[in-house]
């Protein structure tokens, strides 16, 4: 089971190598839908800003940019690979300043504080190495929520 583990967490956890591309292909396959879902509920508007914790391939970062169209998407993920796919997926948006990707930790997010509308995490938090510190890391980026309904 150890060897299982190892292999699933290389290609789905913290994918790396040639095991994490494969991976992040097929996430990118199997998490749409959760991600629409979830901006769904986000109800996100087209000014603001939001940022994604473990964005894997990008999937979630290319719709939240369709969603916050004059905004600001960001994300955070530890993976190399993830990340060279997600600016691969968002790369006209990158350009343009609407879309920021960082390699790094939920733990030490490389944001300023009250910096976001919303933060979202699909499929990624069961792979946080603290989960405590990181929900930490969320509240303090976040801004003091002030939602409206549609």
């Amino acid at each position: 089971m150890d060897m299982l583990q190892h292999i699933l967490m290389r290609m789905f956890g913290r994918p790396e190598g040639a095991l994490g591309s494969l991976g992040g292909m097929i996430m990118a396959r199997m998490n749409r839908k959760m991600a629409e879902s979830v901006i769904g509920l986000l109800q996100i508007r087209p000014n603001e800003r939001v940022l994604e914790v473990g964005f894997g391939p990008g999937v979630a970062i290319a719709l939240l940019a369709r969603s916050a169209s004059s905004g600001y998407v960001a994300g955070v993920d530890p993976s190399r690979e993830m990340v060279a796919q997600a600016r691969a997926r968002n790369a006209a948006a990158i350009e343009t300043g609407l879309v920021d990707l960082r390699q790094g930790s939920v733990e030490r997010l490389p944001f300023k504080g009250d910096a976001f509308d919303a933060v979202m995490a699909v499929n990624s938090m069961q792979v946080w190495p603290d989960a405590i510190a990181g929900l930490r890391e969320v509240h303090r980026v976040m801004r003091t929520p002030v939602r409206h309904s549609p």
